[in-house]
């Protein structure tokens, strides 16, 4: 079962590529993003070590984090232009200052720098959606997982949906979701410690798995 991607070796890094360009077995994938305690040993690793970064990587955009300046994201837009949509969802409250942005994810990587460092700073999901659907269609189920499995929980969740058509009836990218997800409290007096009721054990993310495709149905 191939995850969303954090490591820090080359075939994995090739890897990714490979898991956006065909569906996998698993329509539904979640990682803990994790701080590295060693450091990160190049720039091309740096892409999924922080918060930060994953919020941008999922939308294209460069920016920096707490490692230094991101790979160059824009560029992997400009030479694959995959993003469809993207946007925020949260409770009320998600989109005023302090948490605006990139913010959120800036904060909870601060946090995580001296608040239980080895406990996870956010998630990174990866949702497969139908190919017999438009951009309206997917949009509406990528929305309806995220209010209904995290939102209604208190989680916030960025999220971008990627697609690429050939131009021939087929796929340079297969239509789906990603969303980073907050794993520490985004705001109140336990700002940036670790939400353990959320999804910090592998039961509650195999449940989010299982949501995922009761929401994608059989038209996945």
């Amino acid at each position: 079962m191939m995850h969303a991607p954090i490591s820090t070796n080359t075939a994995n890094l090739a890897a990714i590529s490979a898991f956006a360009a065909a569906t996998p077995p698993n329509p539904f994938d979640i990682t803990p993003i994790l701080h590295p305690q060693a450091g990160v040993p190049s720039d091309q690793t740096k892409t999924f070590w922080s918060a930060t970064a994953n919020a941008l990587y999922i939308v294209r955009e460069n920016g920096t984090d707490l490692f230094g300046p991101t790979p160059d994201f824009a560029a992997k837009l400009a030479a694959c232009p995959d993003l469809v949509d993207h946007g925020r969802r949260g409770p009320i409250g998600c989109d005023a200052d302090p948490v605006a942005g990139l913010d959120l994810w800036q904060r909870a990587d601060d946090a995580a720098i001296i608040d239980r460092p080895s406990a996870p700073v956010a998630f990174h999901a990866i949702g497969w959606l139908p190919t017999a659907m438009d951009q309206a269609g997917w949009r509406e189920l990528i929305l309806t997982f995220l209010d209904e499995q995290l939102v209604a929980n208190g989680m916030v969740a960025d999220w971008a949906l990627h697609a690429l058509e050939d131009g021939q009836g087929g796929w340079i990218k297969k239509p789906h979701m990603h969303a980073v997800i907050t794993g520490r409290f985004w705001r109140g007096p336990r700002l940036g410690q670790p939400q353990a009721a959320w999804l910090s054990t592998t039961k509650r993310r195999n449940a989010l798995g299982n949501a995922w495709v009761a929401t994608v149905g059989e038209a996945l």
